[in-house]
């Protein structure tokens, strides 16, 4: 018997049995219970909810899914308010702003699991030409993950953050400032610009909103996919990826609005 059945189920049979000791006679019928009935027969017998575990269940099972639907909205909202961010010349990403589901990735070039995911993210992007991805720098490991950061923004700004971002995240080392201009140079970037332009403010102060949209999301480490108004943590796979996506689109979720202009 489904979980809702028990308890209208439960709560008839208690509102027969209070109506008879009140000189009333016959079943109640579910039909005809009101919320405030059900209510008052709760606030009543609440050893109905502790004795019976499937309903205690429910209940729980139910608060969550309002908190995590309260947490959806509230990160739809964060991306909402950050509409320009997610605009901004200096954002990469990948596919058209009208998707129906947007993936916004939070990751750092020396995170071993980012880079793990990064086979599964990529062949979503492959597969899936109703899927934008926005890639959101948030380097935690220290000097070398900032400079990385920064290079991956100065990479964008000469059309080559792809190739970049490709090279250092199918590296089998942790890329450091010597390896993060060797890279540079080997995919074309002029690196004397390169190296400017990761000390322009622009750049510092455009990473700076990126980490400060990661903790309006709550996002503390890396990796964190934000999928629609979903939120997965940690390393990931195109699988994981895919059924996210599927649910998204199943909820008529629609978080790709927002356009991408790039330089």
């Amino acid at each position: 018997m489904c979980e809702i059945a028990r308890v209208f189920l439960a709560i008839a049979m208690g509102l027969t049995v209070a109506a008879c000791t009140e000189g009333e006679t016959g079943p109640v019928s579910t039909e005809n219970i009101t919320h405030e009935q059900v209510r008052e027969f709760l606030l009543g017998h609440p050893e109905l909810i502790l004795d019976d575990p499937e309903i205690a269940n429910a209940i729980e099972r139910a608060r969550s899914n309002r908190t995590k639907k309260l947490a959806a909205s509230y990160r739809r909202s964060v991306i909402e308010d950050q509409t320009d961010l997610l605009n901004s010349p200096l954002t990469p990403s990948s596919g058209e702003t009208s998707a129906e589901v947007t993936i916004i990735e939070f990751y750092d070039y020396r995170c071993a699991p980012c880079i793990a995911s990064h086979s599964g993210l990529e062949q979503v992007r492959s597969t899936d030409s109703n899927v934008r991805i926005v890639y959101a720098q948030l380097p935690t490991f220290g000097s070398h993950s900032i400079m990385a950061a920064r290079a991956a923004i100065a990479a964008q700004r000469q059309g080559h953050f792809e190739a970049f971002h490709a090279a250092l995240m199918t590296t089998n080392t942790h890329p450091d400032i010597d390896s993060i201009y060797a890279t540079a140079a080997e995919v074309g970037l002029n690196v004397e610009k390169l190296r400017a332009d990761m000390r322009d403010p622009q750049v510092i102060q455009y990473l700076e909103r990126v980490r400060l949209l990661a903790e309006a999301l709550d996002v503390t480490g890396t990796p964190v996919f934000i999928v629609g108004s979903a939120i997965l943590r940690g390393g990931t796979t195109a699988d994981e990826l895919h059924a996210e996506i599927a649910r998204q689109r199943a909820q008529g979720e629609k978080m790709g609005e927002v356009s991408n202009v790039t330089s």
